[in-house]
């Protein structure tokens, strides 16, 4: 899976074709939006429809596009995930959602328009998903197909609200086998759903997850995880972590956003950089975070860098191949050694990982109710870094095959925020930030510093550990 922004994404034009729902009767649920949910709302009400902030999959198919079969598929897509049933309907003063009957689905093709050059192609998709995939639309997703001679894109773009970037490998997955097995049937309607879950396993319920959320007792500042919460909050000043150069904006005044998409390793190098990171005592994720810490410490001298990153929630089989927003977040701190040696720097922030694993089943609702005046929202980001393994993710062998992307749109910002990803290619990163010319150079000179660094350290390696800890005299220290 090749992570992407919209503005970086350049297809071969062909035919294209809408496909969205004509959702039919609607009528008001019960179930509350869930705290990432609300989160995202309350930023959309905000800012108002068409700053989306929607994430998108696609993959090619050899041959000619098989129209039926997609239509077909698309309904037994979404009357399979409850989470592609609901949306929102959002006010000044409330918020609360609203459902489809999954029996009353239809999917409807648009007329079809020739696109000429990948550039018309590139902004006639970032426009219409950017009208259609809104939280504050109703359904907040639209499909598309991209038919040339000898093959087809098929892309599936949804807002936020209803998927998260696991959700986006799994209905990539699912959307192509089910569309595969319709067209191995000929085009009839006998797939049942008997049989995808079958073929497919269970979809679990992402609406049950919103109502478990919802139920989920308050939870008392006396916690410790509540209260490891409230000491990484107070070490910010009491609201969350920002990214620790100047990025040129004032915090709560979002301007239009930036992207950067790069290879940070090649495989042989990620592959070099993981073994010295294990080595060490840490791991591909915890090293690439510390050598970003030291990427900023060599442009403004910080050796303390708080960040959160998200952490999946899926461990619980009834999650396992639902689609949703099923991430939680968790804080995290880099604090380099005196000396800024990457491999006792990476012990710290190896350990600070591991506390931060340490909170989970406790939700970000229970942490900012329990904190109640002890954390103010003061940015619409969070400064944060993510970090996908595709190749550990089922169905993602043959993704280099299929030009499988996950594409984000391009909105406004008011901090920076990086997606690491992992692949067969290697290790990539995707970056997000204000486009102030204050900001453009900051990222930059931190992408290519943090580049210098992890070719530095696969080239040369690290002192050897029992050396290193002979010289800082930290016998007896763990490290885990």
């Amino acid at each position: 899976m090749h992570v992407t922004s919209i503005d970086r994404y350049m297809l071969e034009p062909g035919l294209v074709t809408e496909w969205s729902v004509a959702p039919g009767k609607v009528s008001p649920s019960a179930v509350p939006p869930s705290y990432n949910q609300q989160f995202h709302l309350d930023t959309a009400r905000t800012h108002g429809v068409g700053r989306s902030v929607w994430m998108a999959a696609a993959f090619d198919l050899p041959g000619r596009l098989d129209r039926d079969a997609l239509a077909q598929a698309l309904a037994h897509f979404i009357r399979r995930h409850d989470t592609l049933q609901t949306g929102f309907d959002v006010s000044p003063d409330a918020m609360a959602r609203v459902d489809l009957d999954p029996e009353d689905i239809t999917v409807v093709a648009s007329e079809s328009s020739v696109t000429t050059s990948p550039h018309e192609l590139r902004d006639h998709l970032r426009y219409r998903f950017t009208e259609a995939c809104d939280p504050l639309t109703f359904p907040a997703y639209l499909f598309a197909t991209i038919e040339r001679d000898s093959h087809y894109t098929v892309v599936s773009a949804f807002d936020h609200t209803l998927v998260d970037g696991y959700s986006l490998v799994i209905a990539l997955g699912e959307l192509r086998q089910i569309y595969q097995r319709l067209t191995g049937l000929g085009g009839s309607a006998e797939l049942t759903e008997a049989d995808l879950t079958k073929e497919l396993g269970d979809p679990g319920s992402f609406l049950r997850y919103c109502e478990l959320e919802a139920e989920t007792p308050v939870t008392e500042i006396g916690d410790p995880r509540v209260r490891e919460w409230a000491r990484f909050y107070e070490r910010c000043g009491g609201t969350a972590p920002s990214f620790p150069l100047d990025l040129g904006v004032e915090a709560g005044r979002p301007a239009p956003q930036g992207a950067d998409v790069r290879p940070l390793l090649d495989a042989a190098d990620t592959e070099r950089f993981e073994e010295i990171c294990l080595d060490s005592g840490g791991s591909l994720f915890t090293g690439t975070l510390t050598a970003m810490g030291m990427a900023v410490h060599s442009i403004n001298g910080i050796s303390r860098m708080p960040l959160q990153f998200p952490l999946h929630i899926r461990q619980d089989p009834q999650w396992a191949n639902a689609i949703g927003w099923l991430t939680t977040s968790a804080p995290l701190t880099v604090e380099l050694t005196p000396d800024c040696d990457f491999q006792s720097s990476l012990a710290h922030t190896h350990a600070s990982f591991r506390t931060a694993l340490t909170l989970k089943g406790v939700t970000m609702a229970q942490v900012r109710e329990a904190l109640g005046d002890g954390y103010r929202r003061t940015r619409t980001d969070v400064f944060m870094v993510s970090y996908i393994d595709y190749r550990r993710l089922p169905g993602t062998d043959d993704h280099d095959e299929l030009n499988a992307h996950h594409i984000s749109n391009v909105t406004v910002a008011d901090d920076a925020q990086f997606w690491i990803s992992r692949t067969q290619r290697g290790l990539a990163l995707r970056s997000r930030f204000p486009e102030t010319s204050t900001a453009r150079r900051a990222v930059t000179e931190f992408l290519v510093r943090l580049r210098e660094i992890m070719h530095d350290i696969c080239e040369n390696g690290v002192t050897p550990i029992a050396e290193l800890t002979s010289q800082l005299n930290l016998e007896g220290t763990p490290v885990v």
